[in-house]
C-alpha cells in the first residue's frame, strides 16, 4: 500500500512539475536572452551613432583647415613671390591675416609663413621670426619637435600633414597640448611660397566630444589613415594596453560604421568605429557596458535563483498538500500571491498566475527599454537644429531622419519662432507652458521646441496652414506665461516663402534671429514678424570704419585722450534713437575687439583680461550693458597706456625754438616728428606748443619758412620751384597760397615789386 502510495506521489510532482517546467523554461531560455539582446543591439546603434556625430561635427569644422591654403593664395593682396622682409610687408600681412581670425572657437590659432621674409604671421595680427620658435614663452615652442625639424619642415613641406596632440609652450609660457595641421601654399605644390600652420587646442577637441552627448560617459580615439593616434581622451587606456591598438589594426578601413562587444584591459567595452570620407581619419568609440545591459543580468541571475527556488517550494508544497489531502493548485496560487504581492485581493488560478509574473517582467522589460529611448529627445533636438541651421540636402532626407525620431513637418508652410527673455529661471517655467500649449493646438499644426545656442532663448519649429492665426495664438501664449509665471517673453518670427526646402526654413531661422535680436535692442514690440519691421534709415558704415581705424591708430600710438574721445563718441551712437540693432550690435563687437587686443597687447597673460574678453563676446547684451563694458575696459586700457608712456623731455621755450629752427626748412618737419622727438603724444605736444610759444605749430613754421623764402627773393635770382624747396615746401603751389595768405601777394608780385 506504501508502495502505491509513492508511486501516486511520483506521479502527482512529475505531472505538477511538467506543468510548472514549461512557462518557466520559456522565461529562462527565451524571453530574458532575448530582452537582453534587444537592449544590446539599442546600445550599440546609440554608440554608432554618437560615434557618427562627432565625426560629422569634425568634419565640419576641419573643412575650413583643409580650405584656409586655397582662400589665402586667392588672396591678392598678400603677393608672397614677391614679398621683401621688410617692416612695411610684414605689417601688411600681419593686417591682412587678421581677416581670417575666424569667430568660431574650434581654431586657437593659424600662423602663415612666408620664406621671403622668414616670419609667420598670426591670425591675431601678431608676427613671429623663426628664431622665436625656438625660445620657450616667446614663440610657439613644441617640446618634441625639434627646432631643427620645425625649420626644414616650414621650408620644404609639399604635401599637408598632421601633427598628433602635443605639448606647446604658446607666448607667455604657458602649456597647452595642441593638434597641429601643416599645409602648404598651394596645397600639394612645389617651389611654395609659404606654409599654413593651424593648431587646434586638444581641449576644444574633448569638449566637442561630450557636447555629443549628455549621457555619454565612454571614451573617444581619433586616428589618422594610416593608424597613428591623432586625439585620444583617455590616453592612459591606450598607453597601458595594447588592446585598444590591436584592434585598430583589426579594423576594415573598407567598413564606414562596425560596432561590437570586445574586452579591453580585462573590462568589456560597446566598440564602435567610423572612417571620415573626407581625411581618412578613424573615429573609434569605447563605451563600458552600461548599467541597463548589467542590470539585465543581474535579473537573470536573480530569475534563476528564484524559480529554482520555486521548484523546490513547489515540490515540498505539493508533496505535503498531496499526503495532507490539500488541494494543490490553491495552494500554489495562494503562495504565488503572497510572492509577486498583486494589487487587491482578487485570487488567481495556476493560468493566472503565470500570465501575472509574465507581465511584471514584461513591465520590468519596457522599463529598460523606455531607458535605452531617452536619448530620443537629444537626437530630436539635433535633427531640428541641424534643419535651421541648413545642413540638409533635400526635405526628403529631412524627412527619413525625423520619422526615426518622431518629427513630422506636413504643412504647407513652416515658421520659425525665436522665442528669449532674460529673466532668470526662465527655462524650466516656460518649458512648462510650452508643452501645455502644444496639447491645445488645432488638428494639423505641429509644434517642436528646443533649446537655442544661446541662454534665455528657445527656438520653435511650427508647422500649419496658410491662414493659421499664429501671431494671435503665440500672444495668448504670452499673456498666460506672463499671468502665471511672471516672466517677460518676446516672439521673433520668421516665415517660410518658398515650397517646402531646407533652404526656405533656415532662411526662415534667420528672419527669425534677427527679428529677436530687433526686439532685445529695440523693445517696441513684444511679438513681431520679420516682414513686419521697419525700415531703418541708412547708417554711414564707413563713418564708423573710419572711427575704428582711428580708434586703432590712437591705440598704437599710446594716445590716451585721443582713445577716450573716440569711446564717448562711439557709445554715444549705441544709444540713439536712430540707429539699427544689428549696427548697435556690429559697432559693439568690433569696438569691445580693437580695445581687448590693445590691452592683450600690453598684458598677454593677464587672466583677469581673458575672463572679461570671454564674458564680452559669449552673452547678449542690452545697448545699456555694451557702454558699461565699452566705457570700463577703455578706461582700464587708457590707464595702461598711461602707466607705460616714458617720462617727457625737457619742453621748454628756449628747447622747442631750438629743435624748430633746426628743422623747419626740412620738408619732413611735421607736428608728429616734434611730438616724437620730445617723448610726448600729438594732441599733447599740440597744446603744450601753443601754451608756450602762443600760436599753434603750422602757423609758427610757415611763418619761419615764408621770412626765409624772402631773404631767397631778394638776395637771389633762383627760381620759385627751388625756392620752395629750400623753404622746405615739397609742392610749389602749397609754396605760392601760403605765401600769399601771410604776405598778401604771390611771390612773383613781392619779387617785382621789391626790385622794380
Amino acid at each position: 500500500m506504501g508502495k502505491n502510495k509513492i508511486n501516486l506521489l511520483t506521479k502527482l510532482l512529475v505531472s505538477y512539475l511538467l506543468v510548472l517546467l514549461f512557462p518557466v523554461t520559456i522565461i529562462l531560455f527565451y524571453y530574458y536572452p532575448y530582452s537582453a539582446d534587444v537592449v544590446k543591439e539599442k546600445e550599440m546603434e546609440w554608440n554608432a551613432h554618437i560615434t557618427e556625430q562627432f565625426m560629422t561635427s569634425m568634419d565640419a569644422f576641419t573643412r575650413y583647415v583643409y580650405n584656409l591654403p586655397f582662400e589665402l593664395v586667392q588672396n591678392q593682396e598678400f603677393k608672397m613671390y614677391q614679398t621683401e622682409d621688410n617692416d612695411y610687408q610684414r605689417v601688411l600681412i600681419a593686417k591682412e591675416m587678421k581677416k581670417y581670425n575666424a569667430t568660431d572657437a574650434f581654431i586657437y590659432n593659424t600662423l602663415l609663413y612666408v620664406k621671403n621674409t622668414g616670419y609667420l604671421f598670426s591670425k591675431t595680427g601678431s608676427a613671429y621670426s623663426l628664431e622665436d620658435m625656438r625660445t620657450p614663452g616667446v614663440g610657439f615652442y613644441y617640446e618634441r619637435w625639434p627646432y631643427t625639424d620645425v625649420v626644414n619642415t616650414l621650408n620644404t613641406l609639399e604635401a599637408p600633414i598632421v601633427r598628433p596632440v602635443e605639448d606647446v609652450m604658446i607666448p607667455g609660457h604657458n602649456r597647452v597640448r595642441m593638434l597641429t595641421f601643416l599645409q602648404p601654399l598651394p596645397v600639394g605644390g612645389v617651389n611654395s611660397p609659404g606654409t599654413v600652420l593651424i593648431m587646434v587646442k586638444e581641449d576644444t577637441i574633448i569638449r566637442m566630444m561630450r557636447s555629443v552627448s549628455e549621457i555619454y560617459k565612454g571614451d573617444f580615439f581619433i586616428f589618422d589613415a594610416q593608424g597613428k593616434p591623432l586625439v585620444a581622451s583617455n590616453e592612459s587606456l591606450y598607453q597601458t594596453s595594447d588592446d585598444v591598438s590591436q584592434l585598430v589594426r583589426g579594423m576594415d578601413d573598407k567598413t564606414s560604421l562596425s560596432s561590437g562587444i570586445h574586452t579591453i584591459n580585462g573590462s568589456s567595452y560597446l566598440v564602435s568605429h567610423t572612417v571620415s570620407d573626407k581625411n581618412g581619419w578613424r573615429y573609434v568609440s569605447l563605451l563600458p557596458m552600461t548599467d541597463s545591459l548589467q542590470g539585465i543580468r543581474t535579473i537573470q541571475l536573480n530569475t534563476v535563483m528564484l524559480v529554482g527556488g520555486i521548484l523546490l517550494i513547489e515540490v515540498v508544497v505539493i508533496y505535503l498538500s498531496i499526503r495532507k489531502n490539500y488541494h494543490p493548485i490553491k495552494r500554489l496560487v495562494d503562495f504565488a500571491i503572497h510572492l509577486f504581492a498583486p494589487q487587491g485581493s482578487q485570487s488567481m488560478n495556476e493560468i493566472d498566475t503565470i500570465r501575472y509574473t509574465l507581465s511584471g517582467l514584461s513591465a520590468a522589460n519596457t522599463r529598460l527599454d523606455e531607458k535605452v529611448k531617452g536619448t530620443l529627445p537629444i537626437m530630436r533636438d539635433n535633427l531640428l537644429q541641424q534643419l535651421v541651421n541648413g545642413q540638409f540636402l533635400s526635405w526628403e532626407e529631412f524627412v527619413r531622419e525625423g520619422e526615426r525620431v518622431g518629427v513630422s513637418l506636413h504643412g504647407p508652410e513652416i515658421s520659425v519662432i525665436v522665442i528669449s527673455s532674460e529673466s532668470s529661471g526662465y527655462e524650466d517655467a516656460a518649458l512648462e507652458h510650452f508643452r501645455e500649449w502644444g496639447h491645445f493646438l488645432p488638428p494639423g499644426v505641429q509644434a517642436y521646441l528646443f533649446n537655442s545656442i544661446y541662454d534665455h532663448e528657445f527656438v520653435m519649429l511650427c508647422s500649419h496652414e496658410h491662414d493659421f492665426p499664429l501671431k494671435k495664438v503665440l500672444a495668448q501664449l504670452q499673456q498666460r506665461i506672463k499671468e502665471e509665471a511672471g516672466l517677460i517673453t518676446r516672439f521673433g518670427i520668421g516665415k517660410t516663402v518658398d515650397s517646402l526646402c531646407p533652404q526656405a526654413v533656415h532662411i526662415s531661422y534667420l528672419q527669425a534671429l534677427r527679428t529677436a535680436e530687433h526686439l532685445r535692442l529695440g523693445q517696441s514690440h513684444s511679438i513681431l514678424v520679420f516682414d513686419e519691421m521697419e525700415e531703418s534709415q541708412a547708417v554711414a558704415v564707413s563713418y564708423f570704419a573710419d572711427m575704428l581705424q582711428s580708434l586703432e591708430l590712437s591705440i598704437l600710438k599710446n594716445e590716451a585722450a585721443m582713445v577716450e574721445s573716440i569711446i564717448e563718441r562711439l557709445i554715444g551712437h549705441l544709444g540713439s534713437d536712430g540707429m539699427p540693432p544689428h549696427m548697435i550690435r556690429s559697432i559693439y563687437l568690433n569696438t569691445a575687439s580693437v580695445i581687448f587686443n590693445g590691452l592683450l597687447r600690453f598684458r598677454h597673460d593677464d587672466q583677469s583680461v581673458l575672463r572679461l574678453t570671454e564674458a564680452a563676446f559669449s552673452t547678449r547684451y542690452t545697448p545699456a550693458q555694451m557702454s558699461s563694458i565699452i566705457r570700463d575696459s577703455s578706461a582700464k586700457l587708457c590707464e595702461m597706456i598711461r602707466e607705460t608712456l616714458p617720462p617727457s623731455r625737457s619742453a621748454g621755450r628756449e628747447d622747442i625754438l631750438a629743435v624748430v629752427e633746426a628743422k623747419a626748412m626740412d620738408p619732413n618737419c611735421s607736428l608728429q616728428l616734434m611730438a616724437d622727438h620730445f617723448g610726448m603724444s600729438v594732441s599733447n605736444f599740440s597744446h603744450h606748443f601753443k601754451k608756450t610759444i602762443g600760436q599753434n605749430f603750422k602757423e609758427y613754421i610757415d611763418r619761419l619758412r615764408i621770412q626765409h623764402a624772402i631773404r631767397l627773393l631778394l638776395e637771389t635770382e633762383e627760381t620759385l620751384d627751388a625756392i620752395a624747396m629750400q623753404a622746405g615746401y615739397n609742392n610749389t603751389s602749397s609754396f605760392i597760397r601760403t605765401f600769399k595768405k601771410i604776405v598778401g601777394v604771390t611771390p612773383g608780385q613781392y619779387r617785382s615789386a621789391c626790385k622794380g
